[in-house]
C-alpha cells in the first residue's frame, strides 16, 4: 500500500488526487486547514475509512512542517504532493498591490511549499516522489503571465527556489522532486472558464507522479508528461 500525503486537499486538484489514490487503493494524508468545511473530504472519509487520514493544519504557520509531521507518527512516504496556493490581488498590478498582499502572496505559494518540502523530505520512503505545484506561468522562457503578473511571479520564485534546494541536495538527493503544471483548471481559483475539468487533469497528474517514482530526476512537467522549460 502507498502511503500518499496531499496538501491542500480539501477542494480542487488538491480533493481529486486525494480521491484518485485513494481509489487506486493508498492509505492518504490528506492537509487541509479547515477539512470540516469540506463535503468532499468528509465523502471519502465515509467510503474509504480508516485509510483517509486528515490532518488539520494552516501551511503558512512556523509550526505546520512539524505538526505535519506529527501525524505521520512514524509512516514513511512514498508520495508527497504539494498543492496549496492562492491568486493572489485580484487586480495583480505592482503600483496597486499592497505590500501585505505580495508578501501573502510569495509566502504562501513559494516559501511556505519549500519549507514544508524540506522537512518531508527526511520522511520519504526511498525512491519517492514528491511533487509540488506549480504552473507553467512560472516558465520564464514561456512568459505566460502577462495577465497575471504577480501569480508568475511567485510560481517564479517556487521553482527557483525547488532548484536552488535540488542543487543543495546533489547527489544525496534519493527521491524523485518535480514541478507540476497541472493544466488550467475549473477550481475556485482556475475559474470556470478554464478549458480542464479536475476530473481531466488529476489522471494525468497522478501519471506523471507513478511514471517518475524511482528515476529521482528533477523536472518541471505538466499533467501530459511534457516537459515545460524553467
Amino acid at each position: 500500500m502507498l502511503n500518499v500525503l496531499i496538501a491542500g486537499a480539501s477542494r480542487g486538484i488538491g480533493l481529486g488526487l486525494a480521491r484518485a489514490y485513494l481509489e487506486g487503493g493508498a492509505r492518504v494524508f490528506a492537509v487541509a486547514r479547515n477539512p470540516a468545511a469540506s463535503p468532499g473530504l468528509k465523502e471519502l472519509a465515509v467510503q474509504h475509512g480508516e485509510r483517509l487520514r486528515v490532518v488539520t493544519c494552516d501551511l503558512n504557520t512556523v509550526s505546520a512542517a512539524d505538526e505535519i509531521v506529527t501525524a505521520l507518527n512514524g509512516v514513511r512516504l512514498d508520495r508527497a504532493i504539494l498543492n496549496a496556493g492562492i491568486y493572489g490581488p485580484a487586480a495583480q498590478d505592482v503600483a496597486t498591490a499592497s505590500e501585505a498582499e505580495i508578501g501573502q502572496l510569495f509566502f504562501t505559494n513559494a516559501i511556505s511549499p519549500l519549507r514544508l518540502a524540506r522537512t518531508l523530505h527526511t520522511r520519504l520512503a526511498r525512491d519517492a516522489v514528491l511533487g509540488v505545484v506549480s504552473s507553467e506561468m512560472g516558465s520564464l522562457e514561456l512568459s505566460k503571465g502577462a495577465e497575471s503578473p504577480l501569480y508568475a511571479a511567485s510560481k517564479s520564485a517556487l521553482n527557483s527556489l525547488l532548484a536552488s534546494w535540488a542543487a543543495q541536495l546533489g547527489k544525496a538527493r534519493d527521491f524523485t522532486l518535480l514541478a507540476l503544471h497541472p493544466g488550467w483548471v475549473q477550481t475556485d481559483m482556475g475559474g470556470d472558464k478554464a478549458p480542464l475539468t479536475v476530473e481531466q487533469s488529476v489522471p494525468g497528474l497522478v501519471a506523471v507522479v507513478e511514471a517518475a517514482a524511482g528515476t529521482r530526476d528533477f523536472r518541471f512537467v505538466d499533467y501530459k508528461g511534457e516537459t515545460v522549460p524553467w
